[in-house]
């Protein structure tokens, strides 16, 4: 089984708006320099992305009467800050999920978790000023990347989604017990493939783990993941953080849902 995982993620090909989108992206998003022009020159040129921030600027949460029929404005309606967590969620739907053929139960499961996550890394290195929050957002979009493989195997894989939280048990261990091998290890292997900046890398391959000091980026995404997935855990003062915030991770996990056209899909 696991020759069999590795396999399949050998296969995947790396598609051509997550080379030219997402790489400009992370370049441009490690440059705090970065500017407006910059993002719409990395946006213009991917006419599925473009089409879609320009109805999302149309849509009745931006919308204020005037109908917006250009990719710049559009853009100045949303905001540069959206406009990135938007350009990432498109081409994680687009790409790495819906390209893989996933159910659209196991597509719903993995994106409204990965959304959740990123929501809440977002807030807490929004608060404690430890990490750059945008950062946060994207790698946690990309966190789970490894479990896409796993749900090729169907429902063999969703008796474990869902075994997990009914026992207590770590899924990476139902994972390692079943398959031979973690979503964690699976995935690392297709961010280094798909040539992540070397700090993603590491949270997709440990996020998993206990905080430990070590790696901030690292740990805001251990405490982001584990918040979502028991909420009442008892995760010390960054937990208590998160329950302040969990009202807002929940009411913009569903808004952005919903304005990419994901907000119907159940679990």
């Amino acid at each position: 089984m696991r020759d069999e995982l590795l396999a399949r993620a050998e296969t995947g090909k790396v598609l051509p708006t997550l080379n030219s989108v997402i790489t400009e992206l992370f370049r441009v998003m490690n440059d705090r320099n970065s500017s407006f022009n910059q993002i719409f020159n990395i946006v213009k040129y991917d006419q599925a992305i473009s089409s879609k921030i320009i109805s999302i600027a149309n849509s009745a949460y931006y919308a204020r009467g005037c109908k917006i029929l250009n990719l710049e404005r559009a853009m100045i309606v949303i905001g540069l800050e959206e406009v990135q967590n938007i350009v990432v969620c498109l081409a994680f739907l687009k790409e790495m999920l819906q390209r893989w053929k996933l159910s659209q139960r196991d597509l719903a499961t993995l994106w409204k978790h990965s959304l959740a996550v990123a929501y809440a890394a977002r807030a807490l290195s929004t608060k404690t000023l430890a990490e750059d929050p945008e950062k946060a957002f994207t790698v946690s979009i990309l966190h789970d990347i490894g479990k896409i493989i796993f749900y090729t195997f169907g429902d063999e894989y969703q008796r474990l989604v869902l075994l997990a939280p009914k026992t207590g048990r770590d899924l990476c261990t139902l994972e390692q017990e079943t398959f031979g091998i973690d979503h964690q290890e699976v995935g690392y292997f297709m961010a280094v493939k798909w040539r992540f900046p070397e700090e993603f890398c590491a949270v997709v391959r440990e996020h998993h783990g206990t905080p430990d000091g070590e790696d901030r980026l690292l740990d805001i995404v251990r405490v982001a993941d584990a918040f979502i997935d028991n909420p009442t855990a008892d995760l010390g003062a960054e937990g208590i953080i998160l329950q302040g915030e969990k009202e807002r991770i929940l009411s913009e996990t569903a808004r952005i849902s919903e304005l990419l056209g994901v907000a119907d899909a159940r679990e």
